[in-house]
């Protein structure tokens, strides 16, 4: 129709807010706000309660580096109820969270009267395949990188190997070789290569049933 218009603007979103795990703390922030900020966007953040020191540095280099104030805010508290707030408020306009899926439906739901824009990254359940044409020692070490990087503690580490049979029992001697080579130590120590779960909750939760191995020893700890 040449008496048609279509327009499309680009025009800042409003008030962005932010609530980010605590593995990658600089790293996910970042990668929030500065999107959020280019746009044009006031941001709010939410760090992880067990790594906020690393947010409340980048607001502090923000405001040395003439970020005016109320543009870049850190607010670090009980992570359920800032959320709350965040979700219900009419003036925050999108929300970006990492994290469990079960807290990204959560915040669905909340966010539903006010229509937010959400930008969800929700928990995996990474699979690692290996076929029978595969180079046995380089899917090992790719599994060695995938699963134990970060002691385990990355939302894309491997969490389902899946191997086929002809060479399950190859693959597995030559992974289980590299396992056991790993040193579990204080991450400063030298010659570490796994160290500390961030937390006794995240420890307990790696727990490892053995169910056919050992029936009468129901655990072992990776």
């Amino acid at each position: 129709n040449a008496n048609g218009r279509i327009l499309v603007l680009r025009e800042p979103l409003g008030v962005v807010a932010a609530i980010t795990p605590w593995n990658f703390p600089a790293a996910m922030i970042t990668r929030k706000l500065a999107p959020a900020l280019a746009a044009g966007c006031a941001v709010v953040c939410k760090p992880a309660g067990e790594t906020p020191l690393s947010a409340f540095a980048l607001g502090e280099l923000a405001n040395r580096a003439g970020v005016p104030a109320g543009v870049l805010n850190i607010i670090n508290g009980n992570s359920a109820q800032i959320g709350e707030v965040w979700c219900a408020s009419p003036i925050v306009r999108g929300l970006s969270f990492t994290g469990s899926t079960e807290i990204g439906k959560l915040l669905m739901r909340q966010c539903a009267d006010t229509v937010k824009k959400l930008a969800l990254e929700l928990g995996g359940n990474a699979a690692f395949l290996v076929f029978d044409d595969a180079d046995l020692e380089a899917a090992a070490e790719g599994v060695m990188a995938s699963k134990f990087r970060n002691t385990g503690q990355t939302c894309v580490c491997a969490n389902r190997i899946l191997v086929q049979a002809k060479i399950h029992d190859e693959f597995v001697a030559i992974l289980g070789r590299k396992i056991s080579a790993l040193k579990v130590a204080d991450g400063l120590e030298s010659g570490a290569t796994q160290g500390r779960t961030y937390s006794g909750r995240d420890f307990k939760r790696r727990v490892y049933c053995n169910w056919r191995q050992n029936p009468r020893k129901r655990r072992q700890f990776l």
